[in-house]
């Protein structure tokens, strides 16, 4: 179940949070079973938890993941930090491959893995947002629908094309 999965990587990730200065807090854990990828969404977490550590080093990092209250048959993961936040001019372009809301020289990274996290979780017939302000910090959440599109194999060939 995915909601084993945040506790797992919560647990994995505690270390890294410490030597950060962050606490690293799991405030919501409810049932959350669906058909879900389990190695695609680790990278998802992985990708949320590394910028709340990167961008809001030394302050508490919320993970929360259950049923998503305002949408029967969804499920909704969130992570919460308190760090620099995001300027709502840049929100859009962060989800974009390449794209970074903050100069390189200041914090490293090639501006791809919230890009990735849309890439997977649209996979999966969900969606990613963000609520932020700058300096109020930034909450990430993911929802997904307990039964989710089929996500198409890479190794799949396309489908034929019909020639006339």
């Amino acid at each position: 179940a995915l909601h084993d999965l945040v506790a797992e990587l919560g647990e994995r990730f505690r270390e890294e949070a410490q030597r950060a200065g962050s606490e690293l807090r799991l405030v919501r854990r409810e049932p959350a079973r669906g058909r879900f990828d389990p190695l695609r969404f680790e990278q998802v977490l992985t990708n949320l938890l590394s910028n709340a550590l990167k961008y809001a080093p030394g302050r508490p990092i919320d993970i929360g993941i259950g049923p998503a209250d305002d949408e029967p048959g969804c499920v909704e993961l969130f992570v919460r930090d308190r760090g620099i936040g995001i300027a709502p001019e840049q929100v859009e372009r962060i989800f974009q491959r390449f794209e970074r809301a903050v100069p390189t020289r200041h914090y490293g990274g090639l501006g791809l893995g919230l890009f990735i996290v849309s890439q997977i979780v649209e996979a999966h017939g969900g969606r990613v947002g963000v609520d932020t302000a700058p300096g109020a910090g930034a909450t990430f959440r993911v929802r997904l629908p307990r039964e989710p599109a089929r996500v198409a194999e890479a190794d799949e060939p396309p489908p034929a094309e019909h020639l006339h």
